[in-house]
C-alpha cells in the first residue's frame, strides 16, 4: 500500500563532500567532475580552500562543494584553519545533501561521528560514504561490521544512509549518485491525513510507549507542515515536555511504519490538552 505521495519536481541538488583530512574528498570531487580541479596527494590536509562546481547527471543539475578536512578542535592550531572550519560548517546551512567521506582503512572514528552530529542537527540528508573500500582485504567482513555498528550501537542509524565506494577507481559511485537522487526526491513526500491518523491509532495502543511518573505518554493528533523537508507537529496527552525516550521511540516507529529511513524528519512535539491548539 502506498502510504505517501511525492510532490517533487526537483531538478537541482546542492551537496557537499565533508570529512577528516585525507579521506579522499578531493579525489571524489575530481572523479565526479572528470577533471583534476581540487589538489590531491599523500600530503596531509592538502586541500586548504573550498571548491564549488556544477555538473549534470541523469538530467539533474548538481552543485558540488569540496571542502578542507575537519580535524578535532584540539588539533586546530592556527586561525586560518579555524576560519576554514567555520566556513565549512556555515555551508551546511544551504546544501541539500552531505556526503560524510570516511576512510575505510580507519573505519568510523569519534571525529566522524561528531561531524555527523553537526550535519544531522541541521536536518540534512546524510550519507556515510566509506571510501577506499578497494584497499581492504575482507570487504564482506568490513561491511558486516559497519552494518552491525549502525544497527546496534548507533542510536541515530535510521537518520543516515551508508555506501561503500572507491573514489580512485570509481567503484559504486554511480550507485551512490542514484541513491542520492532517490532520497532527495523522497524528502518531498506528503502523507495523507488518513494514513497519519491510522499510525497514531496504532501507536497509541502500544504498551511500549514510555511513561512519565507512571503515566503513559500517548500521541493524540499529528499534522504535516508544508516545507522543504518533512516537518510534523505531534500533540501529546501531557502538559510536560516530551521526554527523549518517547521522542526516539516515536521517531523509530514512524520511520518503520512509513519506510522512511535515511530521511531528515523534523518532529515537533506539542504539550497541550487540546490537540488543535498550537
Amino acid at each position: 500500500m502506498n502510504l505517501y505521495t511525492l510532490n517533487s519536481n526537483r531538478k537541482k541538488i546542492n551537496f557537499v563532500i565533508i570529512g577528516k583530512p585525507n579521506s579522499g574528498k578531493s579525489t571524489l570531487f575530481n572523479k565526479l567532475l572528470k577533471k583534476e580541479i581540487s589538489p590531491t596527494g599523500e600530503t596531509y590536509g592538502l586541500t586548504k580552500e573550498m571548491f564549488v562546481k556544477n555538473f549534470t547527471f541523469n538530467n539533474i543539475d548538481f552543485i558540488i562543494h569540496d571542502t578542507p578536512g575537519l580535524r578535532r578542535k584540539n588539533k586546530v592550531l592556527n586561525k586560518d584553519e579555524e576560519s576554514r572550519n567555520k566556513k565549512v560548517v556555515q555551508l551546511l546551512e544551504i546544501i541539500d545533501i552531505a556526503i560524510l567521506l570516511i576512510d575505510s582503512t580507519e573505519s568510523i572514528t569519534k571525529q566522524d561521528l561528531k561531524i555527523a552530529d553537526t550535519i544531522m542537527r541541521r536536518k540534512k540528508l546524510l550519507f556515510f560514504v566509506f571510501n577506499k573500500i578497494d584497499l581492504l582485504e575482507d570487504k564482506k567482513k568490513f561491511k558486516k561490521n559497519i552494518s552491525d555498528f549502525l544497527s546496534f550501537r548507533y542510536s541515530q542509524s535510521r537518520e543516515v544512509n551508508a555506501a561503500f565506494i572507491s573514489a580512485l577507481s570509481g567503484k559504486n559511485i554511480l550507485d551512490l549518485m542514484n541513491e542520492m537522487i532517490k532520497k532527495n526526491d523522497l524528502c518531498s513526500f506528503r502523507i495523507k491525513k488518513t494514513h497519519l491518523n491510522n499510525f497514531i491509532k496504532k501507536i497509541a495502543k502500544d504498551s511500549k510507549l514510555p511513561k512519565i511518573k507512571n503515566i503513559q505518554i500517548k500521541p493524540k493528533y499529528i499534522v504535516q507542515i508544508e516545507s522543504n523537508i518533512p516537518i510534523f507537529k505531534i500533540f501529546i496527552n501531557s502538559k510536560k515536555k516530551a521526554p527523549n525516550l518517547f521522542i526516539k521511540y516515536f521517531d523509530n516507529e514512524f520511520r518503520k511504519y512509513f519506510s522512511l529511513n535515511g530521511i531528515p524528519i523534523n518532529m515537533r512535539f506539542i504539550s497541550s490538552d487540546n490537540p488543535y491548539v498550537d
